[in-house]
C-alpha cells in the first residue's frame, strides 16, 4: 500500500499519534457500516503506520481488518465497531458486532476453502496473515481480536 501523505491525513482529520499514546491506549475507535469500509481501511492504515507498523505487515493488517469488518457487516447486523492499539510490541485490533453470535470455533483447515464454498475464506485469510486470532461470541454478538508484531516476519 502507498504510505499516507499529509494531505490524506488532513482529509481524514487525523492527528499524528506517535509518542502521544500510552501502551495499550486506543489509537483508533471507530464504528463502521458497509458504506464506510474504505474510510475504515484508510484510518487503520494511517493509525497503524503511526504506531510503527511497517510494510508488508501494514498492508496485511488492513486486509485482515477489511475481512473482519465485512464479516461483521454480513453476519452481525450490518455494522460494527473497531478498536486499534499498540501493546507489548504488537498492534492489536478488535472488531465487534451485535449479531446473533456463533459457537466461536474456527474451521480447522490448512488449505483455503474450496471454490464455491459458502463462506470461510475471510477467516482463513485472517488466520494466515495475523499472529494471533481470538474469537468471543455469544448472544451479545461477536468480538474478534487480532495481533501483529511491530517487527517484520
Amino acid at each position: 500500500m502507498t504510505p499516507m501523505t499529509e494531505a490524506d491525513r488532513d482529509h481524514l482529520h487525523l492527528q499524528p499519534l506517535h509518542g502521544r499514546l500510552a501502551d495499550g491506549q486506543p489509537a483508533l475507535e471507530q464504528e463502521f457500516t458497509e458504506r464506510g469500509l474504505a474510510r475504515l481501511r484508510s484510518a487503520v492504515l494511517a493509525h497503524a503506520g503511526e504506531l510503527g507498523l511497517t510494510e508488508p505487515r501494514l498492508s496485511e493488517l488492513v486486509l485482515a481488518v477489511h475481512e473482519l469488518a465485512t464479516n461483521a457487516i454480513l453476519h452481525g447486523g450490518g455494522h460494527g465497531r473497531l478498536r486499534l492499539w499498540r501493546h507489548a510490541g504488537a498492534i492489536h485490533c478488535q472488531v465487534s458486532d451485535q449479531g446473533p453470535g456463533w459457537d466461536g470455533r474456527l474451521p480447522e483447515y490448512s488449505a483455503p476453502p474450496l471454490p464455491g464454498a459458502n463462506g470461510g475464506a475471510g477467516l482463513w485469510v485472517v488466520r494466515r496473515i495475523t499472529d494471533q486470532l481470538h474469537v468471543q461470541s455469544g448472544a451479545y454478538g461477536t468480538t474478534v481480536t487480532i495481533s501483529v508484531p511491530l517487527e517484520t516476519r
